[in-house]
């Protein structure tokens, strides 16, 4: 049997949420994006820096889930920078995302977009933010852990 291609090409990482919030869980969610929106993505035009995950009032087509939208996302020369768009999970992660956003302190940021078969999906984390101390923490455990990789490459082997 051949070996099938993956069909997934990142557009844009948000490096600095990663850093900033510890995340516990994530989830995949397609994005509702009308045809500049999702020009841009393929053009790699996407800042994910600032933006965030909201759960707001309201139904969504017609069940009895509150809409989960994104907010702050920038997609290059779109037309509405400022819109509101809605994501696209199953019924069971929407409740789930609304239980766990209930908790004080917790926050949801987009992590990852990327192109999957043709479709916008949005990696999206829900966890709480780091203090100061320890992303201090964080930092330290990457550099020892890099001069161990770097001390193991060098280490002769018999």
């Amino acid at each position: 049997m051949a070996n099938k291609k993956k069909q997934r090409s990142t557009a844009a990482v948000n490096r600095k949420a990663g850093f900033d919030i510890q995340v516990e869980q994530t989830y995949e969610a397609g994005l509702i994006l009308t045809g500049d929106e999702i020009k841009s993505i393929r053009a790699g035009r996407v800042q994910l820096t600032g933006s965030y995950v909201k759960i707001m009032a309201g139904h969504r087509s017609g069940r009895q889930l509150p809409a989960v939208v994104v907010l702050g996302l920038h997609l290059g020369l779109a037309e509405q920078p400022d819109r509101i768009r809605p994501l696209l999970l199953h019924g069971a992660e929407v409740r789930e995302l609304e239980r766990a956003l209930r908790v004080k302190g917790q926050t949801a940021v987009p992590l990852d977009l990327y192109l999957s078969h043709g479709w916008a999906k949005l990696k999206v984390g829900v966890g709480r933010g780091r203090k100061a101390y320890d992303k201090r923490e964080v930092l330290k455990k990457r550099d020892i852990e890099r001069d161990q990789r770097r001390d193991l490459k060098y280490v002769k082997r018999p």
